[in-house]
């Protein structure tokens, strides 16, 4: 089935990230930290 995005909006609701951000401060597992870990890529020299 495919419907349109005005159409899909008026079922679902706007969703923003305001209710992702309320869910997961009410976990009780708020404190664990999902923070991925960052690693320096090599990149290479391009001449332009």
């Amino acid at each position: 089935m495919v419907i349109s995005v005005e159409e899909f909006h008026s079922l679902k609701g706007d969703r923003t990230g305001e209710a992702l951000v309320a869910a997961m401060q009410a976990s009780p597992h708020c404190e664990v930290d999902i923070e991925p870990d960052r690693t320096v890529m090599p990149v290479r020299d391009v001449v332009l």
